[in-house]
This record gives C-alpha cells, structure tokens and sequence, in this order.
C-alpha cells in the first residue's frame, strides 16, 4: 500500500513566517511507524509512504495516520484523510491576547517597574504557553480509534440480558 501525504498552507499574508520544513512522523493503529520525515519546498511538501502493509499479523485493518512534529509557532494543524491520501493544512491563527494575562503582564513586579516579564529571547512568557496549548490543539485533531467500544459492548450485554429474562420468564409462564 502506498500512502501519500501532502502539507497545504492557509496562511494568506503571512508566507514570510512560515517554516522551510516541517517534520512528520507515520503512525500505525496509534503507534509510531519507522523513523520522522522532514518535508518541504524542494519535495513540493509532498510525501509517499510506500510498501506499508495492509493488515497486522493478526489479519486486522491497519489505520495509518500522520502526526506533524513541533507545529510553528502561530499554526494549527488540521489532516483530512481520503484513502491512502493525507492532506495536512497548516492554518496561521492570530494570537490574540487574553485579559487575564494582559493583567498579569502589566503588574508591577518587585523592583517597582511596570515592565512585563520577559525570557531570554525577548517573548513574552505567554508565548511559550500559546504554542504549549497549539500542540495539544494538533493532536486533538488525530482521530481516535475505538473510542466507543466500551459503550457498544455494554449496550449489547445489557440487551442480552434483558432477552433471556425474557425468554425465561416467557418459559414459566408456559409451564403454569
């Protein structure tokens, strides 16, 4: 099987900051699958997979999916899947400033100065948090497999159940 990846930029006006590269990492049924993979212009940020296998050693579906590896800064990452397809659209999202950080930011620190904290890289600290709360955004967009396995096997014990009360109360009732 051959599985083909392609990375797509919803970015209109902010090309400048995008990434000359991106890392990606194939995953079998949820785990990782060979060694990450760096992407980019000069692959035409297009990917192929190939030689992957179709079902596991037991004869069950194998689900390939990709996870992008340290998401640039200002992007979310969404991946659409369409057979052996994956298109990965890395959207630019503004950061827009939180009241309550704003607040803490302006807040005079110990020294009497109004200046807000910042790391050695001039950043606020906050920004450090932004793209913490991006990359858990990019793996809420992997699918979850057999998410409702649990709720099914319930619901289906709980109608067995409920079919041989009935077919044993139905016996007794014969029997008188």
């Amino acid at each position: 099987m051959i599985l083909i990846v392609n990375k797509e930029w919803d970015d209109k006006g902010y090309e400048s900051i995008r990434p000359e590269t991106i890392t990606i990492q194939l995953l079998a049924n949820n785990k990782l699958q060979g060694n990450p993979v760096t992407i980019g212009v000069s692959e035409k940020w297009t990917w192929e997979f190939t030689d992957l296998a179709i079902r596991d050693e037991l004869g069950n579906d194998i689900l390939y999916s990709i996870k992008e590896i340290d998401v640039a800064k200002h992007y979310q990452v969404d991946q659409i899947q369409e057979n052996n397809k994956i298109t990965l659209i890395n959207k630019f999202v503004k950061e827009e400033p939180n009241p309550e950080e704003e607040e803490e930011d302006n807040s005079i620190n110990n020294d009497g100065d109004s200046e807000p904290t910042n790391n050695n890289d001039g950043n606020s600290n906050h920004s450090e948090e932004a793209h913490n709360d991006a990359k858990k955004e990019t793996t809420e967009n992997l699918p979850v497999v057999g998410q409702y396995s649990g709720f099914w096997l319930i619901l289906v014990g709980a109608a067995l159940l409920f079919g041989v009360v009935l077919l044993v109360k139905h016996k007794q009732e014969r029997k008188k």
